[in-house]
């Protein structure tokens, strides 16, 4: 049970700091997310602080829970975090069904549904079990295993950062061939239906010099 508990603990840790890391990367879009729960008309400046905020607190608590896991008052913190997630997640499908939760920034396309759910409840039940007392030996680490932790801590961070930032650009990049594409094609109808209208005025012009050529009788 000691195991699982641990492993259990050091999972849900890797995962706030991964989903922290990338919704960092696409801050408008979890934005977007946010504002789904506030009250209308908030203002951008309030919604992108409030996602930054939330980002940057899901890499702390997760880099504390992994590098210090003696601290045992982390662990119902983590637990809460994860109440938190399942939350959001009924009120998300409840509300806002199938729109996108941006879990992991640029690099989740899931939406507000019931797997989603299912997913988050699998998140309380790991943080569940990493609150199961274990022996303090086992937990004491290092001043240096600590600094190492923070040096993976950050790595994954950046990781998950660089991943995210990367698929949002190639999607930003899509959308701007995507215009450029449907503006050609839009330049192409107009020379086309130019190019008819030309080629349709010669008769029309043969047509109007014969009828103003003068008739002798």
């Amino acid at each position: 049970m000691t195991v699982i508990a641990l492993s259990a603990k050091a999972l849900i840790a890797v995962l706030l700091v991964a989903a922290g890391g990338a919704k960092l990367a696409d801050l408008p879009g979890f934005a977007g997310a946010v504002e789904l729960f506030m009250p209308r008309h908030m203002p951008s400046r309030f919604l992108h602080g409030a996602a930054l905020w939330l980002a940057v607190g899901e890499i702390m608590i997760g880099a504390a829970s992994l590098s210090s896991p003696g601290l045992g008052w982390l662990n119902p913190v983590v637990l809460g975090v994860g109440c938190g997630f399942l939350i959001v997640s009924a009120a998300g499908y409840a509300w806002h069904r199938d729109r996108s939760c941006h879990c992991f920034g640029a690099l989740s396309t899931r939406t507000f549904n019931a797997a989603g759910i299912g997913r988050t409840a699998a998140i309380v039940a790991g943080a569940a079990l990493g609150t199961v007392p274990v022996r303090s030996s086992l937990i004491q680490l290092s001043p240096a295993s600590r600094l190492g932790l923070l040096a993976g801590t950050a790595l994954v961070a950046w990781a998950a950062f660089t991943a995210a930032a990367a698929v949002a650009g190639r999607g930003q990049v899509g959308q701007e061939h995507g215009g450029r594409d449907s503006a050609r094609r839009d330049s192409i109808d107009s020379d086309s239906a130019s190019h008819d209208t030309a080629g349709r005025d010669p008769a029309g012009r043969d047509s109007a010099r014969r009828d103003a050529a003068p008739r002798w009788a």
